[in-house]
Parts: C-alpha cells; sequence; structure tokens
C-alpha cells in the first residue's frame, strides 16, 4: 500500500472506532454521571423525543412580542428536523409548527403514554416525507453525546462459564433496582444541592417511569438468580455492564417501521439458542428464559405503521393490549413489558374503516393529528423553490412567485369563515387589498402576519380569542384543493410555458396559466369564485403604491419648510410679505400659495375660497397649540399631523405628473442605454430615482424595476385606484 492509502485507512479506522463503538461501563460508572446530570440520564423515549424536537427547532419568535392579545402563535424554523441533510425534506407550515411542537411539549409531560399518535391527511400531504425525515433526524439525535441513552448489557462469569446478555428489551439501567428500594436509593443518589430536580422526580408525571417501570423478565430473572447465587450485591452488579442505546431503524433496532406490504412474522417469539444454553448451565435449565418478542427490540423506542391498510391494519389491532396495558405474554407464557412511541400513518379512508371495528377502548388511545395541504404563503414557495432550485426567482417579478402560491392555497381553503364574518363583518371595505371570502386576510394571519392596511377598529378587535377562532378554523382546512404533487406538476407547467421569455414572468401570467392553460373544470373546482380577480387587485394596488413610494422625490427638509412656511402664512392677511421665524426665509402671502400648500394637507386640488377657509381653521388650532403647549413648533401636534398629511398626499400625487407626459414611458424603457441622455434632466432624475429605490428598497432587479414601472403605465392603474 502507498502512503495515501495507508492515510485513508487510518482515518476511516478512527473516525468508525470514534462513531460506531459502544463504549461499555460498569454500573458504577453509570451511576456517576447520573448523579452529575440526573435530568439527561433518567428519562425516556418520551423525553427524549421531545429533547429531540427542542433540540432540532429553533426556539420560536413572535413577531408581536409586546402585543397584550398575543396568542404565541409562533414562527418556528423547523429546516433542522425536516429539511437538513434529506434528499426528501419536508416543509411545514406556520400552523402545523405550532401543533407539532405542542405535541412534544405534552409528550414530556409523561401524560400521553399509552397512545398511538396517528398523523392523518390526504393524499399527496408529505405524510410519508415527515414520519422518514422525522425518525432520520431522531436516529441522528439520539447516536449523538447529546442525544444518548444508554441500555443493560449482562457480562456473566461464574467458575468456567461465562455468557454475554444483550437485554432485548434495550431497558433502562436504573430500573435494575428494584421497586421497593428505588425511591431510597434515588434519595442517596441524588445530591442535597439538587433539591428541585428531587421534587421534579417525586412530583412530575414525567419521572412516574422511575418509580412505576420494571425491568424486562429476562433482566429481573437474572438479577434475581445472581443475587441468590453470589449472595453479593456488589458481585451482581459488577456483572451488570450499560453501554449506549443504539437506534438504527434498517436493523430494526430502536426504531421499527412496517410497511402495508411487510409481511407478518410467522414467528411467535424470538430467542438466541447459544446464550440460552450457557445459561441453563449456570442457573439449571429453563430458570432463565431468555425470550422475548419482536415488540421487545423498539421497547423505550419507536413502533411505526405506515399507513392502516394491508397486513398495517391488522398489526395496529394486535397493539391493543400492548397501548393500553403495556403489557403483553409472549409465546404464551412470558409476560413481556413494553414501553414505545407508537406512531402510524393513515388517509382519512383508512380511518372509516377503522372506526368501523367498533373497538371503542382501543380508539380512544388514538390521538390523531393532522397533516393537511400547505396553507401559508413562504412554505409553499420553499416547496417550489426545493423542487425546482432556489435561482429560480430572477426569472420572476416580486412577489408573483408568492401569488401563484396564493392560487394554490386557496383552492385548499375553506370559504366560509365563521370567525371572520364575526370578527369583519364587511371585508368588502377593503377590496383593494382582499377577496371577498377574505383568503388572503386569513393566509397572512396563519404565516403569522398581522396586515398593515386592516384598520385601527380591526386592529383592536383581533383579540386573543378572535386570533385563537381563526387559527382553530384553520387547523380544520386544508383538506381538500391540489395536493402537494399537483402543486409541483402545475409550477412545472407553468414555468416552463413563461420562463424561456425575454421578460420576467408577471402577474398577467399567472392569471392567463389559471384562466386559460389548466382545465375549466379543474378550475372551478378547485380555485375559488373571483378570486384570480382579487388577487390581481390587491397586487395591482401593491406595486403601484411600490412605483409612487419609489417615484416619490421630496426629502425631509422639504416637507418640512413646506409646513413650517404654511403655519407662518396663516397668520398673515394675503398680500403680506413676512420672514418665517424658523427658515429665516421671506414668504409672500398669497391665495396661490395657500392653494399649492393646502392641496398638500387635503390631498386635492382645492379653490381659492376652500384655501381660505382651511388656512383660517388652521390658524385657530395654532393660536391654541402655542397658548397651551408652549413647546417647540416642530414638536406640537398639529405640526406632526400637517407633516404626515403632506408626506401622505405628494406620495399620492407624485405619480400623476409623469403619467401625462408622453416622454415617461420612453424614458423608462432607454433606461440604461445611450438614448437615455437624450431626455430631459429633470425626466431622467426621476426616471433613475425611482429605478434605484424600487431596486434597493422592494427588491427588484434593474430589469424587473423599468418591467413593473412600465406595467403600472400600460394597465392603467393610477385610473383604476384613483
Amino acid at each position: 500500500m502507498n502512503d495515501n492509502t495507508e492515510r485513508a485507512i487510518e482515518t476511516l479506522k478512527v473516525d468508525l472506532e470514534h462513531s460506531e463503538k459502544r463504549p461499555v461501563m460498569d454500573f458504577q460508572e453509570y451511576l456517576d454521571i447520573a448523579k452529575d446530570n440526573p435530568e439527561k440520564i433518567f428519562r425516556n423515549i418520551f423525553r427524549l423525543f421531545h429533547d429531540m424536537v427542542k433540540s432540532y427547532v429553533e426556539k420560536g419568535e413572535d413577531e408581536y412580542p409586546d402585543d397584550p392579545e398575543s396568542i404565541g402563535f409562533m414562527k418556528y424554523d423547523c429546516s433542522r428536523l425536516f429539511v437538513h441533510g434529506s434528499n426528501n425534506p419536508f416543509f411545514a407550515d406556520r400552523l402545523f409548527a405550532n401543533r407539532f411542537v405542542r405535541q412534544a411539549e405534552a409528550l414530556r409531560q409523561g401524560s400521553q403514554q399509552n397512545r398511538i399518535y396517528v398523523y392523518e391527511g390526504p393524499p399527496g400531504c408529505g405524510k410519508s416525507t415527515f414520519l422518514n425525515n422525522l425518525l432520520r433526524s431522531f436516529e441522528e439525535y439520539s447516536n449523538t453525546e447529546e442525544g444518548r441513552s444508554y441500555e443493560i448489557f449482562w457480562d456473566i462469569k461464574i467458575g468456567n462459564d461465562q455468557v454475554q446478555v444483550p437485554c432485548p428489551s434495550h431497558d433502562y439501567p436504573i430500573l435494575l433496582i428494584p421497586k421497593n428500594y428505588r425511591v431510597n436509593f434515588l434519595d442517596n443518589l441524588l445530591s442535597e444541592k439538587m433539591t428541585e430536580f428531587k421534587h421534579r422526580v417525586s412530583n412530575d408525571k414525567e419521572y412516574e417511569w422511575l418509580f412505576e417501570g420494571d425491568v424486562c423478565t429476562i433482566c429481573r430473572s437474572l438479577f434475581r438468580g445472581l443475587l441468590e447465587k453470589l449472595n453479593s450485591l456488589e458481585q451482581v452488579l459488577g456483572m451488570v455492564k450499560i453501554r449506549p442505546y443504539k437506534f438504527d431503524r434498517r436493523l430494526g433496532e430502536g426504531i421499527s417501521v412496517f410497511n402495508p406490504g411487510d409481511q407478518p412474522s410467522k414467528l411467535t417469539f424470538l430467542s438466541d439458542k447459544q446464550i440460552q444454553e450457557r445459561l441453563d448451565r449456570i442457573f439449571g435449565a429453563n430458570l432463565v428464559k431468555y425470550v422475548f418478542s419482536l415488540q421487545a427490540r423498539t421497547n423505550n423506542g419507536i413502533y411505526v405503521l405506515m399507513d392502516i391498510k394491508s397486513h398495517n391494519k391488522g398489526r395496529l389491532l394486535e397493539l391493543h393490549n400492548v397501548i393500553s396495558e403495556g403489557i403483553h405474554k409472549v409465546n404464551g407464557i412470558v409476560e413481556e413489558r413494553i414501553s414505545s412511541l407508537f406512531v402510524a400513518l393513515m388517509n382519512p379512508e383508512d380511518k372509516k374503516a377503522l372506526e368501523e371495528e367498533k373497538i371503542e377502548s382501543f380508539l380512544e388511545r388514538i390521538q390523531y393529528n393532522a397533516i393537511p395541504y400547505v396553507l401559508d404563503v413562504p412554505t409553499e414557495v420553499k416547496i417550489c423553490q426545493s423542487t425546482f432550485g432556489e435561482q429560480i426567482g430572477v426569472n420572476f417579478l416580486p412577489g408573483v412567485i408568492e401569488n401563484f402560491a396564493r392560487v394554490i392555497i386557496s383552492s385548499r381553503m375553506n370559504v366560509e369563515c365563521v370567525s371572520l364574518k364575526e370578527w369583519i363583518p364587511d371585508i368588502s371595505r377593503y377590496k383593494k387589498y382582499c377577496d371577498e371570502a377574505g383568503l388572503l386576510l386569513r393566509t397572512e394571519i396563519y404565516g403569522g402576519v398581522i396586515p398593515s392596511w386592516l384598520s385601527e377598529e380591526d386592529r383592536k378587535k383581533l383579540t386573543a380569542k378572535v386570533r385563537r377562532r381563526l387559527i382553530a378554523e384553520g387547523e380544520q382546512e386544508g383538506k381538500k384543493g391540489f395536493s402537494g404533487r399537483e402543486s409541483i406538476r402545475l409550477f412545472g407547467e407553468f414555468f416552463s410555458r413563461y420562463g424561456e421569455k425575454p421578460n420576467l414572468i408577471n402577474m398577467n401570467n399567472v392569471a392567463d396559466f389559471f384562466r386559460q392553460q389548466i382545465g375549466k373544470e379543474q378550475r372551478n373546482q378547485n380555485i375559488p369564485k373571483n378570486f384570480i380577480i382579487s388577487l390581481l387587485n390587491w397586487y395591482n394596488y401593491r406595486v403601484l403604491s411600490e412605483v409612487k413610494e419609489s417615484l416619490y422625490f421630496y426629502n425631509e427638509e422639504q416637507i418640512v419648510e413646506i409646513v413650517l412656511h404654511y403655519l407662518c402664512a396663516v397668520n398673515y392677511d394675503i398680500g403680506a410679505n413676512v420672514r418665517c421665524p424658523w427658515t429665516g426665509r421671506t414668504i409672500e402671502v398669497t391665495v396661490d400659495f395657500l392653494k399649492i400648500a393646502g392641496a398638500y394637507f387635503v390631498g386635492k386640488d382645492i379653490n381659492d375660497q376652500e384655501a381660505l377657509l382651511i388656512a383660517g381653521e388652521v390658524q385657530k388650532k395654532y393660536v391654541e397649540v402655542v397658548a397651551a403647549e408652549r413647546s417647540q413648533i416642530t414638536e406640537t401636534e398639529l405640526y406632526k399631523e400637517l407633516f404626515v398629511a403632506c408626506v401622505r398626499n405628494l406620495k399620492e400625487k407624485t405619480f400623476e405628473p409623469f403619467l401625462k407626459s408622453d416622454n415617461f414611458k420612453e424614458a423608462v424603457k432607454a433606461f440604461g442605454t445611450g438614448e437615455f441622455e437624450t431626455f430631459d434632466t429633470r425626466l431622467r432624475e426621476h426616471v433613475a430615482y425611482m429605478v434605484n429605490n424600487l431596486v434597493n428598497q422592494f427588491g427588484y432587479t434593474e430589469q424587473g424595476a423599468k418591467e413593473i414601472c412600465l406595467y403600472v403605465v400600460d394597465q392603467k392603474l393610477i385610473e383604476k385606484f384613483s
């Protein structure tokens, strides 16, 4: 072998020994570790699963932490759990992520044991993808130092007889201490400094298993047999070895997954002939029976049924006693205790078939958990990007992929929403921003967003109770409409049709695709009536606002000057020439001056009489403010009110002069070329300013900025929303 070969083999050897070899320790060493870190060592499968979820899911973010009506509807990042390291990732939307984290929290409390957790959802919702990624993450976590748990392993030496006996049930070593002595043993083991932990161990249901649990029949027989034979606890415990519990789905150790087509085993029990013969030589024939069931291999682990149909339906029904009582008979003789996390997947039609069995006591043990289709926009977009590559975004105008996702999601929602109607009886007030059924509003809320366009009154009415009811109704959606697989297929067809064109993909393409390129029956069956029209209006209003905002050319100093000069002028007669005390500039008080400035504040053109009337009203407020507040003019409520109104109306009116200019559209087209220099200097400044703002503030490319501006002009959006 050459040097490179030797180095490669040596590195592999070190890596394998570090990651694959399970270090074996004495019972005494195990107790030393438990004494120093009891919370980590004394955790069962349910707490271990909880810790895995908490370790992999980043702490949730509440975008409204200071809102007294917050309901703790958190933004959880589940990518480490379901996405990273996966060839087939699962993307959890906000509704599902919150529900899943709550379930993990409930598992820790121990009150959810003796149940089977069934995840049900319509075809194409990603059930199998979810569970496969969850199991992969659990296996990965459990084989790390942070997620390590321990099992019993016997190394028995008496005279010339020697036998190594693995515990097939992967029992927790602490359960080897007889129940009657366990309370005192733990009290003596744990330091006096651990008062809080001792209290939790004694009172929390999470740790009930520490006092109620028992080792498997094999380990119990070995412990008693050795104690009788040796009459020395020290010698018995010296033969107890502890090693990490190695979870391995492929071997069925700690994680067993059964598919509907997997044939049931014909074996009623498992054993090991060589181990049994050696045990018989040490203890006598059949005094210690090394027999166990298939379920033992996932004791203190996870037992999974992929879809409740075919052979898996029988497997589920066979679990009745195991789940209900935690025990069953092996070979009709030996009693075996099983404490596993039982999980299954189910389609809605299989649930009906199971309920027809009418095993009420067992059905009560089933906890159903929904996996609906995705209902928030960012998650649906991630699914598209995961399938077609994140780089596809460069082919779209900003917001267009999100709106494709909104159409898909609309098909999965219920048109009627009782809690929305009670909250906002007349949703038509928001027709600029929302559809007639409020789907766009509810989608935002499902994504954790409270839209800024809501009125102050409706924002106040969005109490914690109302939000909980909205979220609760959302939990019942996502059971119909375009499936995950259909969504990916439709997006692929959409992208192939419009992605090769020279222009960026825009909202007209989205509308055309869903109106013309899919079947009429498919469209009418899935997409709510008038939803695409409402989505276009909502999008058009948004992009018009972005272009107006980007064209807004006034700086703050100019607006401050307008407001201060107006507040000075209203105190003088028409024809006066006065020096503004705040800017030092001389002002000629004319009706035209009051008309131009007044229009900034009211947002429309005004005549001479209106200008004088408004000036008189402002002058009265000015006298009251100066007399009452005695503070700097820029700190008064009157000044702030006029400043905000001026900013708002300048933004609203900025676009109109350019729209009337024949050269504006041509200047936009020419931007970035030599021809652009032939246009008027002022026009060039405004177009360049607009493009720069669209790029820096709203995420457009230069090409996208030009296209969206031309879109606003061609669609005559100013007239539509005037």
